[in-house]
């Protein structure tokens, strides 16, 4: 059989790359947060965009491998941070990453990437899926797959005794502090005058200002986040963003597993929480 460039994607090592990206961006990390779900994606991906970048240029693989290198750094690290804010202002499909060098781990992918290529390129029977389809949708679905690829926020947790405080656990909304205050005055919300600047609005807050509050009793999906401090900020009108910095939790848990529940259950349900209040 001769090579042909739909080899390089109608296979069961790149469809398996494919899945192994779906379902840990959008399962596993949810899951399971750990050292192994934080770099499986990177090492897919790794192991993807060689291939890719092959199947645009067939002729010069050395090349696309060092190119797919120097891609994967410059993605990685703060370099990229104004060409990605540039591209999310105009693009439908936004993106984003985090800036972690650990992640430079996943370039030992490349030899392997290096393997499957050439041993498609002289075996096309190699690892093959047998259907007829046109590769361009594949090519099509992997860029939508990569280019939208938006892990969660990295946040983590740290406590003493019973009480948590939750970093970078942010939710972005589509009202204003004014409404969001407005379905929360079932609570006993309360404001930190320490960060708050009070004017003449009735809550204490201005419209675009980061604002302090305490809400004494927040049950979600049957847990209790007792003495919840969030904060406020709208940096557009009509948008705010709401962060999560600590509550008292009584029941005995490890930091992983206060994550986990975060993960699982929590950022979900307080965004919906918000909204139909």
């Amino acid at each position: 059989m001769k090579f042909q460039r739909r080899h390089l994607l109608l296979n069961y090592i790149f469809i398996g790359c494919l899945i192994v990206l779906v379902l840990n961006d959008h399962i596993l990390k949810w899951e399971y947060s750990n050292w192994l779900t934080g770099k499986l994606s990177d090492f897919a991906g790794m192991l993807i965009l060689p291939i890719i970048i092959t199947y645009c240029n067939p002729k010069h693989l050395k090349f696309n491998l060092v190119l797919s290198a120097v891609l994967f750094m410059f993605w990685k690290s703060s370099l990229s941070t104004n060409a990605i804010a540039l591209y999310n202002t105009y693009a439908f499909i936004k993106t984003s990453r985090v800036v972690d060098y650990t992640d430079y781990i996943a370039l030992i992918m490349l030899p392997l990437a290096y393997y499957i290529i050439t041993k498609i390129n002289t075996n096309p029977h190699y690892f093959q899926i047998k259907i007829r389809f046109n590769s361009a949708y594949i090519l099509v679905l992997t860029l939508f797959i990569l280019i939208s690829e938006t892990p969660g926020r990295q946040y983590y947790i740290t406590h003493t005794d019973s009480n948590f405080k939750c970093h970078n656990c942010d939710l972005k909304l589509d009202m204003s502090q004014a409404e969001i205050l407005e379905k929360l005055k079932r609570f006993n919300i309360k404001a930190d005058t320490n960060y708050n600047q009070i004017n003449e609005n009735r809550y204490g807050f201005s419209e675009d200002s980061l604002n302090y509050y305490t809400i004494k009793a927040f049950i979600i999906n049957q847990d209790t986040l007792r003495n919840a401090d969030i904060s406020l900020r709208s940096p557009v009108s009509g948008k705010t963003i709401i962060s999560l910095n600590g509550f008292d939790y009584e029941k005995p848990i490890s930091n992983q597993k206060m994550k986990r529940k975060l993960n699982r259950h929590f950022k979900k349900i307080v965004k919906s929480y918000f909204r139909e209040l």
